[in-house]
Parts: C-alpha cells; sequence; structure tokens
C-alpha cells in the first residue's frame, strides 16, 4: 500500500511514518515545508503524481489558544485542508485518515465520551476540528476519522515548547512544586497511537473512532505518576481548572471511550499508565 502522510515530522506523524515503514509499506512522507496544506493547487498537483492508496491527515493548527486569536488560520488547516483532501482522495479512490480531537466536546459530561455523544466544542479549535471531520465524512466514504487526545511523543513538537510529560521531568529537577489543574482525560502516547492507527487504515471499517489510553485520569494525577516512576522529590499539587489565565474555553472533562474501535475487535490502546511507562523507557528515564 503507498501511503502518503501529511505532517509527517510532527510528534504523531514521526512515529507514524515509522510504523507504516516497518510494516513494510511504501510511504511518502510530507511535511509543511514540502507542501502547504493551504496550498489547495499544490496539494491536487502532489496527490494526482503520487496516485497513493491511501492518505493520512497528521498536520494541524493545534495551538488552542493562537487558534482564538487566529480563527481564519485554524479554520483554513482544521477545516477546509481537510475538506480537501477527503475530496481529492474520493476522486483518485484513495483511502483517506485524519485525526481529531477531545475537544469537539464540551466538557459537562460526568462519565466519559463515546461516539454517540453528541459534539458541542467550546473554543474555536474544537469547532475547526469538528467542522474538518464533518466534511471528511462527507466527501469520501472510504475515510476514517480518529479523535484522540493529550498526545505526547518522542519526537518535538511544532509550535510547543515540550510535551507535557517531558515538561514536567525538566521542571521536577528545577522547581521544589509543581502546581497542576484537575481537567480529566486520558493522556496518550503517540507511539501506541500511530500502531492502532497503522492496523485501523490496514481495514475497510471506514467511520467515526475515538483512539486513545485506556482509563480516566486528570493532569495533576498523571504529573504525580511522572513524579513517582521516575523518583522525583518534588511535590506536586493540584489547583482549580481555572488557576491558570487562558484567552480560551477549556472543558473539564473530555476523557474519550474507545467503544467503536472495541466493537469491531481493533482497541488495542493500552492503559495511560502503561503506554506513559513505555514513553519513559524510550527516552531513556526508566530501565
Amino acid at each position: 500500500m503507498k501511503i502518503v502522510v501529511f505532517g509527517s515530522d510532527g510528534q504523531l506523524g514521526t512515529d507514524f511514518v515509522a510504523t507504516v515503514k516497518r510494516g513494510g509499506e511504501d510511504c511518502v512522507p510530507l511535511t509543511v515545508e514540502d507542501v502547504d496544506l493551504t496550498d489547495v493547487p499544490r496539494v491536487e498537483d502532489r496527490l494526482r503524481k503520487v496516485r497513493p492508496h491511501a492518505v493520512v491527515n497528521c498536520a494541524a493548527f493545534h495551538d488552542v489558544g493562537q487558534c482564538e486569536e487566529k480563527p481564519d488560520l485554524a479554520d483554513a488547516i482544521n477545516r477546509d485542508a481537510v475538506g480537501t483532501l477527503s475530496r481529492l482522495c474520493s476522486e483518485i479512490d484513495a483511502k483517506f485518515l485524519t485525526i481529531s480531537t477531545d475537544y469537539v466536546f464540551d466538557g459537562t459530561k460526568i462519565e466519559g465520551y463515546t461516539e454517540a455523544d453528541s459534539p458541542n466544542p467550546i473554543n474555536r479549535y474544537g469547532v475547526s476540528k469538528l467542522a474538518g471531520e464533518r466534511l471528511a465524512l462527507t466527501n469520501n466514504p472510504k475515510t476514517f476519522v480518529a479523535r484522540t487526545q493529550s498526545l505526547y511523543g518522542v519526537s518535538q513538537l511544532r509550535g510547543k515548547k515540550t510535551n507535557f510529560v517531558d515538561l514536567v521531568l525538566k521542571l521536577s529537577k528545577e522547581r521544589d512544586e509543581l502546581k497542576v489543574d484537575q481537567c480529566r482525560m486520558a493522556p496518550t502516547g503517540t507511539a501506541c497511537l500511530a500502531e492502532n492507527l497503522y492496523r485501523l487504515l490496514c481495514s475497510d471499517r471506514y467511520g467515526l473512532y475515538h483512539m486513545s489510553c485506556q482509563g480516566a485520569t486528570t493532569w495533576y494525577e498523571f504529573a504525580c505518576k511522572i513524579v513517582e516512576m521516575i523518583g522525583a522529590q518534588v511535590r506536586v499539587t493540584p489547583v482549580a481548572n481555572d488557576f491558570f489565565p487562558k484567552n480560551f474555553r477549556r472543558p473539564d472533562n473530555t476523557y474519550l471511550i474507545n467503544q467503536h474501535l472495541a466493537k469491531i475487535g481493533l482497541d488495542f490502546m493500552p492503559t495511560w499508565e502503561d503506554s506513559l511507562r513505555q514513553y519513559l523507557t524510550a527516552r531513556g528515564v526508566l530501565v
């Protein structure tokens, strides 16, 4: 299978490219420097020349605060570009897989969210990603939409200085106390996510899926577990979810339940604790 991967040098994109290459696939990785997703003629020309069997979109404008300040850019990348890719995939009869987010939900539900729950985004990032989902599913019957959350991976983040795990590792050496809020989610390592995405892509079970690690936790609890695993002496203190000022509304609970994946026998996502242990081992922090 010839697979084009957009956003191939990001956290998830890097792990996904490595995964499909291990699977023996013909992978065509494309970075934002290779192809600007907002340049429709160039995107169309590249896909028509390559003629892939599948296109995977790991690219996104995912800085939530910047999405509030630059809503047009958020729409162009998270909505319009996804619509373009899905339309072109339909025209060349290719599968299309795009990554979406837990932020399509408003966070008011006490339990976790399944694919049957109605989205209600409360910030521009979530609005733009939900619009991209709907375009993708409408434009191409051979579409997979995978919602995930709270990602961290070995590859360096684009547009951010560091992921949460690495930030805790760094600050635990510099401070006596870490203050962490209690928003609820499931932190998800990109290594295990990439493997599960690849399994889904190799199937013909198109549709909308939640794909995150198993088990709900909070950012505070996650930080406590990181500190515990590495044996750091820093104190972790829980604070209110609005303790740190932001220019956007943030949902309190966005834990995703992989209900559809489980139904088709393709939920191989580990617990968030096992994913964290795998990541810390890969980073050389645990042996």
